[in-house]
Parts: C-alpha cells; sequence; structure tokens
C-alpha cells in the first residue's frame, strides 16, 4: 500500500499543479468583446456572417434558411465591438442575437400577427420555457397552430400569449426539439425543450459530457427514437442495425430463443474465445463493456431494459473514447442512458408492444416418407453385413416391409410443426414525469410478456423506476431506484433437432390416439438388437422443468456541487443486490434413463447465486471558454467491488410420477454433493483527463488512469492507461469557409491503451477442493486449478484515423474510420500433462493484432425539412481481419484439444482467429466415389491424416452492413434496412451431418435431401458427396465449405404521427404515435444449411403505440 501511495502521490502532484495554473490564469484572464473591421455593400446576411465569424472567431449558431429571408447588409465599421457591428447590420430586421461562452446564437422572428383577444373571454396562457437543466430559453417561438399569431419569450424565458381554450400551441428554437401542446383549460404552463437528436450536437461518454465538436473520438450517438425505429425487440437488436461495428454474431444453434444472450463484438476480437479463459463468473473475453446511466451493468440488464426508457445510446471505440474507463475497454463501451423527469406539469407517457413471431422453417430440406425409405434402401440399412448371420436378413426384410406398409398407406408425417408455435410478445410501459425547476420527478413501470417460438418457451420481464431530481442554487441531487425482475422458461420440447430427425413415415400417435415412447420398436431382434426410435413428443409430455428466476434492486445517488460556472464537484454511488435461482428437472420417465438403474432414473439440479455490489466515484471538472480557447479537465477516483455466492446441488432418483421436489430423490448425483462458491472482486482507478480547442479548429485529447483490480497476478495489482488525441475542424478554416456547399469537414487521429478485464477471477490465485471422504488424518485438499501471480494485464494498444464530413446544408454525411488493435499480451489457458492432475496454467502468451475500416454514409435525395418531407438513403459498411503472433508453437497442446473436440479453429502465429481448419479436398472421384484429399506436399490421397489440416476459409465477411432508406412525409415515416454479408466462408453443417457422416445407426432418422439426390451412386457419377451406401465417418474437408454472401431484410417499419386532430385533446392525449415493423422477414443467400438447429429463427410482425397525456 505504501508504493501505491507513492504512486498517487507523484501522479497528481504534477496534474493538479497543472490544473491550478490553468485555473490561476483564467482568473487573470478578461473576456473582452471582439472587435470587428468590415466593409458590407450590398453584402448577403450569410456571407455577412462568415465575414464576422472570420474575425471574431466565436462559434456561430444560426438557421442558414432564416438569414437567407434577410435583406441583404450594407456598413461600414472600423474596429468597432460586436455588439455594435450587430445592432447596426439587423436594427429593425427582428433578429435577436446573444453571446455567451463564446458562442453566438442568433434568431430571425418576423413580426407575427397579434389578434387582441379580450380579457373578458378568456384570460392569456403565460408560462415559463427551459431547456433540459432548467435553463431559461429567450426567443423562444410560440405560435399558434393554423394561424400566423404568435409569441416569444422573454431572457427570463417568461412568455404571455392570449389564445383560446382549443388553441394548439408550437413552440421552437435553434438546436431544440420542437414540440407541440394542446392548451385546454390550462392557463399556466411550464416546459422543457430537448436538444435536437438530429444535431447530436455532445458526446456522452458515461463519465461526462463533451462537445462533440472538440472531441476527437470515434463514437457513434442514437437516440430512443431512432433505435425504436428499427424495431421493437431490444436495443442490442437495434443497434447492430445502425452502427456497423456493432456486431451480433449469429449463433446457429439456440436461433431466436429469448433466453439466449447475444453475443456481441465491437470492432472484432480482442481476446481468445475459450471457455478455459473464463470461469462461471467470468464473461465472453471479447464482449464490450456496457455502462447504464454511468455505471457498469450486464448485457442481460441491457436485454431486459425497457426500450421506452431510453434517451440515448453512446458506442465508444476507440482509445480517445475509451481510454477513461481503461482496464475494461478494450473491447469498446455501450454507453445507454435512460429518461430523465421532464420539468412542467404531470405529463403520463404509455407505449405498448407487441411482437408475433412466426419459426422460419424454410432452411429445412428433409425428406418425406418415400424419399427417406429410398435412401434407406440405397444406403444398405435393410442389408447385413458381412460375417453376420443369415437370419439376420430376415429380420431386416420384415423392419423394411413394415416401414413400406407405412409409406404405401399414405404416412407422411411433417414434424417441425410439433414444437413449434406462432410466438406472441406483448410489452406495457408507463411513465410520469413533472416537476418545477427546483424538484422533478419520475415514476415508470413496464412489463413484458414473452412466449418463445418453441412450446413452454418464455419469458417474462418486470420493472419499476423512481427518479428524483432536486437543484437549489448550485447544488444539485438525483436518485435513481430501479427494480426489476425476470422469469425464463425453457421449452419442455427439449432440441429441436429431435424433431427434424424424426423419420416421416411413423406416425405421431398410436392408433388409440396417446403418444408412444418409440416410434420403431420391432419385435424378434434376437441376434441383434434393434435401435429403438424415440418418439421427441413423449419426452415432450412429461412433467420435465427448466425454469430461471432473478430479481434485482438497484440504487443510483448522484450529487452534484457547482462552485461557479466552470468548476464542478460530482460524486456518485451505485449499490445493487440481485438474486438467481435456476432449477432444472428431468423425469425420471425420460429415455435418456431407459438403461439407467431405478437410482438413477430422473435428476433435479438447483443453482442459485447473490451478489451485492457497488460502485462509487468522486470527479472534479473544470470547463472554460476564454476568447478563442476552450478548455476541459477533469480528476477522477473510482471504486468498486462484487461480492458473489453460489450454491448448487444436484440430487438423482425420482419415484415415476414424482413432480421433481427434490425432498424425493434417492440420493445425490454420483460422486457430488451440495457445493458452495464464493468470488470477491474489486478494482480502484484514478483518471486525469484533459481536453483543449483553439479557435474551434485545432483540438486535443489527453487522458492518462491508472487501475487496480484483483483479476490478475496478486505481483501485478496495478497498471497504467493511457491516450492521446488531436483533430482539426477544417471547415472552420477560413479557406473552407468560402465553400458554402462544406458544413462540416473533420479530421482526426489517436492512439492509446486499454484493457480487459473479462477473465476468470482464480487466474491468480490456487484454488483447492476438499474431498469428500475422511481418513483418520483429516480431511484431504486437492488443487484444482493453480493460479499465477506474476500474470500481466492484457493490454491493447488502439490507434484509429477518421473524419467527420457533412455537405450541402445536412444532405450529406460521411463517417471514416481505420484501426488498428494489438493486444500484447494475450492471456491463454496452457495444458499440463494429465499426470499433473490439472488441466491448465493461465500465462501470458502471444499477441493478437485486429485491422479494419468502417464507413457510414447518407445522402437526402429530398429534403424540405420545414415540409417534414425528407427521403434519405443510406450506407453502413466495415471490413475486420485479426492475426495472432508471438505463440512459437506453445499452444500445440490446446490445438491438440481442438482437433480431439474436431474444432474448426486453431491457434497458429500468422493466422486469424475467424480461419477454418480442414484438410483440402479435390472432390469425390467419379470411378470410386470416394473422396480425394490433398496432402501438405500436393500430393492426392484418399486418406485422411490430421497433418494434412490447413486453412481452407475464413467465417469473417470480407464485407458486412447494412443499405438503408428512409422517408418522411409530414406525419408518416417509412423506413427500409437490408443487410448484406459478402466474402464469409461458411462449414456447413447440414452437409457435414445430414447428407454425409450418416453411420449405419443414423440411418434410422431423417436426413438433407441432398443426402439421397447428390451422392454419388455409380461409377461415372459427378458428385459433389461420396458414395450412397458408404456410412463410415467422413472427417472434415474443404468440401464442406461454402461461400456465404447473405442479404438480409432485417428491418422494414412504418409510422404514422398525430399531433394536432381534434379527437386527441378530447381522449386526453397530446400526442399519438403507431408503429408497424417486419423484421428477418426474409433472407437470401448462397449457402442452403439448416439455422436454428437447437431452437428455430423467426419472422417478426411487430406494432407499436405510444401515446403522451
Amino acid at each position: 500500500m505504501h508504493g501505491v501511495a507513492m504512486f498517487l502521490k507523484r501522479f497528481y502532484q504534477p496534474v493538479l499543479l497543472f490544473l491550478f495554473c490553468v485555473l490561476w490564469a483564467a482568473a487573470v484572464s478578461a473576456q473582452t468583446q471582439p472587435k470587428v473591421t468590415l466593409k458590407a455593400n450590398n453584402m448577403a446576411v450569410p456571407e455577412f456572417l462568415r465575414q464576422l465569424n472570420r474575425q471574431t472567431k466565436l462559434r456561430f449558431l444560426y438557421n442558414q434558411e432564416e438569414m437567407m429571408q434577410l435583406p441583404p447588409v450594407t456598413l461600414q465599421v472600423r474596429n468597432e465591438p460586436l455588439d455594435k457591428v450587430l445592432e447596426a447590420a439587423f436594427k429593425g430586421k427582428h433578429v435577436y442575437y446573444n453571446i455567451s461562452n463564446g458562442t453566438l446564437v442568433l434568431r430571425y422572428r418576423p413580426a407575427l400577427e397579434r389578434t387582441p383577444v379580450q380579457a373578458a373571454e378568456t384570460p392569456p396562457v403565460t408560462g415559463t420555457i427551459t431547456d433540459e437543466d432548467g435553463q431559461p430559453l429567450s426567443h423562444v417561438t410560440i405560435q399558434e397552430a393554423g394561424t400566423n399569431r404568435g409569441a416569444y419569450t422573454n431572457d427570463k424565458g417568461f412568455f404571455t400569449f392570449p389564445v383560446g381554450n382549443n388553441s394548439i400551441l408550437r413552440i421552437s428554437y435553434v438546436g431544440m426539439e420542437p414540440i407541440t401542446i394542446a392548451v385546454g383549460k390550462r392557463r399556466e404552463l411550464t416546459l422543457s425543450l430537448k436538444r435536437n437528436s438530429a444535431a447530436k450536437e455532445v458526446v456522452v461518454t458515461g463519465m461526462v459530457t463533451r462537445n462533440r465538436e472538440s472531441f476527437t473520438g470515434a463514437v457513434a450517438t442514437f437516440t430512443g427514437a431512432e433505435l425504436k425505429a428499427i424495431g421493437n425487440q431490444n436495443v442490442v437488436q437495434s443497434l447492430k442495425t445502425l452502427d456497423p461495428s456493432f456486431v451480433i454474431v449469429e449463433n446457429n444453434s439456440l436461433g431466436a430463443n429469448p433466453n439466449a444472450m447475444p453475443n456481441v463484438e465491437v470492432r472484432g476480437k480482442t481476446s481468445l474465445s475459450t471457455s478455459q479463459v473464463k470461469d462461471q463468473f467470468g464473461q465472453d473475453p471479447n464482449l464490450p463493456l456496457f455502462i447504464l446511466d454511468g455505471f457498469e451493468t450486464q448485457l442481460r440488464n441491457i436485454i431486459d431494459l425497457d426500450m421506452n426508457r431510453v434517451e440515448s445510446i453512446t458506442i465508444l471505440k476507440d482509445a480517445a473514447s475509451t481510454a477513461m474507463y481503461g482496464a475494461r475497454a478494450a473491447n469498446g463501451v455501450v454507453v445507454v442512458e435512460t429518461r430523465k423527469p421532464k420539468q412542467g406539469e404531470l405529463q403520463v407517457y404509455y407505449s405498448g408492444d407487441f411482437r408475433v413471431e412466426v419459426p422460419d422453417l424454410r432452411s429445412y430440406n428433409l425428406m418425406d416418407a418415400r424419399e427417406k425409405l429410398e435412401f434407406e434402401v440405397l444406403s444398405g440399412r435393410y442389408r447385413k453385413r458381412s460375417g453376420e448371420q443369415p437370419q439376420k436378413q430376415l429380420w431386416l426384410d420384415s423392419m423394411y416391409s413394415a416401414h413400406r406398409a407405412l409409406v404405401e398407406q399414405g404416412v407422411n408425417t411433417y414434424w417441425l410443426n410439433e414444437p413449434v408455435q406462432i410466438g406472441f410478445t406483448q410489452g406495457h410501459s408507463v411513465y410520469a414525469s413533472g416537476g418545477d425547476q427546483q424538484l422533478r420527478y419520475g415514476v415508470g413501470v413496464n412489463y413484458k410478456k414473452i412466449s418463445g417460438a418453441m412450446k413452454g418457451s418464455g419469458r417474462d420481464a418486470w420493472g419499476g423506476t423512481v427518479d428524483l431530481t432536486y437543484r437549489k442554487n448550485r447544488f444539485n441531487i438525483s436518485n435513481k431506484l430501479n427494480v426489476s425482475g425476470y422469469t425464463a422458461n425453457e421449452s419442455p420440447y427439449g432440441s429441436f433437432s429431435d424433431f427434424a430427425s424424426a423419420s416421416p413415415y411413423f406416425m405421431k400417435k398410436q392408433a388409440d390416439g396417446t403418444v408412444g415412447k418409440y416410434l420403431d420398436k420391432p419385435e424378434g431382434d434376437t441376434l441383434n438388437k434393434a435401435i429403438m426410435v424415440v418418439n421427441p413428443l413423449y419426452n415432450a409430455m412429461l412433467n420435465s422443468f427448466d425454469v430461471t428466476k432473478n430479481m434485482g434492486v438497484q440504487n443510483n445517488l448522484q450529487m452534484i456541487w457547482s462552485f461557479n460556472s466552470y468548476l464542478r464537484l460530482q460524486g456518485s454511488l451505485q449499490l445493487s443486490k440481485e438474486n438467481t435461482t435456476r432449477e432444472n428437472f428431468l423425469s425420471p420417465l425420460n429415455s435418456r434413463f431407459d438403461n439407467s438403474s431405478i437410482y438413477e432414473k430422473g435428476n433435479y439440479n438447483n443453482t442459485r447465486t447473490d451478489v451485492f455490489s457497488y460502485q462509487t466515484n468522486i470527479m472534479l471538472t473544470y470547463a472554460r471558454v476564454l476568447q478563442q480557447h476552450s478548455l476541459t479537465a477533469n480528476l477522477r477516483a473510482e471504486a468498486q467491488e462484487a461480492a458473489t455466492r453460489g450454491y448448487i446441488t444436484a440430487a438423482q432418483g425420482f419415484p415415476e410420477g414424482s413432480n421433481g421436489n427434490p425432498a424425493f430423490a434417492f440420493s445425490y448425483q454420483t460422486n457430488s454433493r451440495p457445493g458452495v462458491t464464493i468470488d470477491k472482486y474489486r478494482r480502484v482507478n484514478a483518471l486525469a483527463s484533459v481536453n483543449y480547442m483553439y479557435d474551434s479548429r485545432y483540438m486535443i485529447d489527453l487522458t492518462y488512469r491508472i487501475d487496480g483490480s484483483t483479476a490478475f497476478g496478486s505481483n501485478r495489482k496495478f497498471s497504467p492507461f493511457w491516450s492521446a488525441g488531436i483533430g482539426w475542424n477544417l471547415h472552420q478554416e477560413s479557406f473552407f469557409k468560402a465553400l458554402k456547399w462544406v458544413n462540416r469537414l473533420k479530421v482526426r487521429a489517436d492512439i492509446g491503451s486499454t484493457g480487459n478485464q473479462n477473465f476468470s477471477s482464480f487466474s491468480s490465485a490456487d484454488l483447492y477442493q476438499y474431498y469428500q471422504n475422511i481418513n483418520p488424518f483429516g480431511q484431504g485438499a486437492a488443487l484444482m486449478t493453480m493460479g499465477n501471480p506474476d500474470l500481466k494485464w492484457q493490454n491493447t494498444l488502439n490507434s484509429n484515423v477518421g473524419a467527420d464530413v457533412t455537405l450541402f446544408n445536412n444532405r450529406f454525411n460521411l463517417i471514416l474510420n481505420a484501426y488498428n488493435k494489438k493486444t500484447d499480451p494475450l492471456i491463454v489457458i496452457l495444458t499440463l500433462p494429465t499426470s499433473t492432475g490439472l488441466s491448465g496454467f493461465p500465462a501470458n502468451l502471444g499477441y493478437m493484432s485486429t485491422k479494419g475500416v468502417e464507413a457510414l454514409a447518407n445522402y437526402a435525395v429530398i429534403y424540405k425539412p420545414k415540409q417534414r418531407i425528407i427521403w434519405r438513403v443510406g450506407y453502413t459498411g466495415s471490413m475486420v481481419r485479426s492475426r495472432y503472433e508471438g505463440f512459437d508453437n506453445k499452444l500445440d497442446g490446446l490445438n491438440k484439444q481442438q482437433l480431439d473436440a474436431k474444432s474448426l479453429i486453431r491457434f497458429r502465429d500468422g493466422r486469424s482467429p475467424d480461419d477454418i481448419w480442414a484438410v483440402p479436398s479435390l472432390g469425390i472421384d467419379p470411378a470410386t466415389g470416394r473422396e480425394v484429399l490433398v496432402k501438405q506436399n500436393g500430393e492426392t490421397t484418399y486418406n485422411y491424416s490430421t497433418d494434412d489440416i490447413a486453412v481452407v476459409g475464413n467465417s469473417r465477411p470480407r464485407m458486412e452492413g447494412v443499405i438503408s432508406s428512409n422517408l418522411t412525409y409530414g406525419p408518416f415515416s417509412l423506413g427500409i434496412n437490408l443487410r448484406y454479408r459478402w466474402g464469409a466462408d461458411l462449414f456447413n453443417t447440414a452437409l457435414y451431418n445430414k447428407v454425409e457422416n450418416i453411420s449405419r445407426t443414423a440411418l434410422a432418422y431423417n436426413q438433407d435431401k441432398r443426402a439421397l439426390y447428390d451422392r454419388w451412386k455409380n461409377p461415372g457419377d459427378i458428385a459433389q458427396f461420396k458414395g450412397i451406401s458408404m456410412t463410415d465417418r467422413t472427417e472434415m474437408s474443404s468440401r464442406f465449405i461454402q461461400k456465404d454472401n447473405t442479404i438480409v431484410g432485417e428491418s422494414i417499419n412504418m409510422g404514422y404521427e398525430m399531433l394536432t386532430q381534434p379527437w386527441l385533446k378530447k381522449a386526453g392525449m397530446q400526442s399519438l404515435r403507431l408503429n408497424a415493423y417486419l423484421n428477418d422477414i426474409f433472407r437470401w443467400s448462397t449457402v442452403r444449411t439448416e439455422r436454428g438447429t437447437e431452437y428455430p429463427f423467426t419472422n417478426t410482425i411487430a406494432f407499436s403505440v405510444s401515446a403522451s397525456f
């Protein structure tokens, strides 16, 4: 601890000295009014303002179209203050301006018709309008809909306007989102305007809010409305459509299972993805960090988060934007901000979301009854093998006759519809907020019930939140209390593949209408026991269950003290408590226990996990604009602790008819007993960051952070992280300002180091397990896991260059980024000899480099914002490539495990983590029907050898993204988003498992049609697959690798918004919006493979209704 204290002392002294110097310089500096020398002769107002901008170096904020309506300016001034020049230029022209914090805001407000209203009829409406922070807004326009009558707010945000009860007011202000309200009988209004989401002038990092113009990092920000426009499933599914760097790696096994967590990556991988690098409390080592309202959270909480609560989501991608999160940010950071209470009278918001999910079974290409029987005949199922007794053929003939009779009777069962259903989801959300400038409040509840596409599967999620914000002078305190939970049920029908494998010439039920246990159980098989084909419906009808229940309580407290307008102190504290229990029971009648002892039939598992955590931080912020200089500096310290306690018990042996009560179990599972696992994780950090911008043109970001964590070696508890970024606003240069069609042109670059803590919490410590038995010397203990006290932190050096471009009066937008990430060293679990009794040892070995480019572009083909007519087409795309180096053949043991597990992945220098490894193949020999393989030396052979395994493809697409078209026509909106994936290689498991590799035992199950039509049958056949009668094992070869080019109808959405309809007021509503969605409605691919083998994928039709009262 003495060493840590000395380090922090050395670290803080220079930083504090720097900040005090800055504060002293700011205190002695004086803000002077800029002087202007200018001669204007009949000069257009926009050009006049550009000339002023060049001389004053202030930020100018105005509406270009408004300024173009003004008459030209003619004047001549020399060394005059700016306010005098503006007063002379706009005298009598209804232009209002304000200079504050280096920004000049101008508004043109033509004279509005003011129709007198007699006081005796209706008293005037009065009110106050502020921004989201409660600051009054001057010169806000209040206009009565359908007339030219209006009013403006004064310097204190106050207005008075004589209108009737039936009037509808439209309120607008530059940089803010306009609102429309029905007056009714209200005579006093308190309103708050939100910042214009289209401008997106700020970046929310989860710690601080930054001006986008001065920010050097690569970020993407999306509002809640943009997320909801894509779909209403969850925010993660919407994010993958909006940003190309945010990728959900498709899980072909779990499909659309509502209880499965997606595999998420931001800009590719930074770590080895093996189950060995994490324990039950670890996470996917390539998962990004998720921040919810300023605090770290789990992916599951983001998935279950009510979309209607989301205000915005920001993806932080590079070092300049993520270095403030230090050891947790190597995979990127996703910052989620929820809705805050709004100032004003009580307003109630309701949202209803409804989804219909139709199982997508079009990828299955299974045989019908006649095809299945023909395939069995050709593959030799009904022919005895050489050496078998002659009686065996008699039995096989009898079985064939029975199956053929069923086919001739017309039995052709479609099994795929049995375990599935049309899933339905309904979600409801209610939020109410209100308050004044001092106290604001918000209360919300939400509930979502998901009935999955497989019968019996589903998820019920619920939540409640209470928000309080109190502001008094320089003090601000806010508290957010969240209570949430869910109940998740897995389908009792088990794996979907069981039904896909059932032969179509069997009937689902017996003659008496009952569901039999077996589909095929021939009598008389005394020589070789017949394969008893289980009826998958039988096991589904049993009382087995798999249920997970969760409940969590979380409280976020934040306090802010503003010493003055440029210095403030902020502190936060989060307390969180969560309990998760999973119970699963498998009935003793299940066919899995047919050959088990009565004492082993049926099993029960109960896993309970309790987590308590706290996070706390304190931050000092200095932010000031002095003429051409803008400076923001932060000092921050943070601490976190998470204590996890897990209880596991497993029982076996249940009497028939048992309901899963463990009290009726005969014993614990063999060689097991109840287990308890206790894990405690701690981290601390200190951060210093500085941002400086000169003249709105040049900017620099510097960040330094020191992290301490218990996740790594006990001898390496602390590690530093840093970043440096620079940027240049070219559009602020004089030589670019003459180009009126250039609105923004910014270039930026940064480099920095970040880390990754998504690893096993036991990496640095030896872990022992007590023996179950006791001896005269006591109870022994065995070493389970060997820790590494010298384990280094896994650090990633991240560099990025990019450009932000806006042209043609905001009609064209382009964001380009190119990046390089190098993770050095990697954390690898090295295999140990079996004689040690240990499976592996954590060590630092090798490195991984990831390079990529990404682009986001859109263009408004039609752009009439005043009429609300905009048609915008867009494109997003990304290319990512990764490579290993520095292993030096030290992972041969791990590669041997991959080989034994029939995995397509290897860990070799110079190769990619996405490479597919198999033996190269030249195809099927037309003469013999056997596969011709290629050896390492180039020779051909029929014999498979693991020595010939090489890279035969790469599963990462060469390019992936979304092509979009979005139309807004008044209150109507239409959006189309098509995902494309080009250049990926796919190992087709359907070809490998259901066209070939069909053993004599597997002939009893249904297969892909290609096993009948595309396999070699006679000499001379040109076929893709080996001889149909060959039932020996086929090893992995390049024949099963196919080029996967895909187009998916990811989102088609329509919406209609109602604001001014008379019936809304009668119904007590201020606004009503209706949306309809089609998600994943179609898919075109160059590969025909089975999708959703354990749980099917779905096509979704969804609806949403949102109303405010």
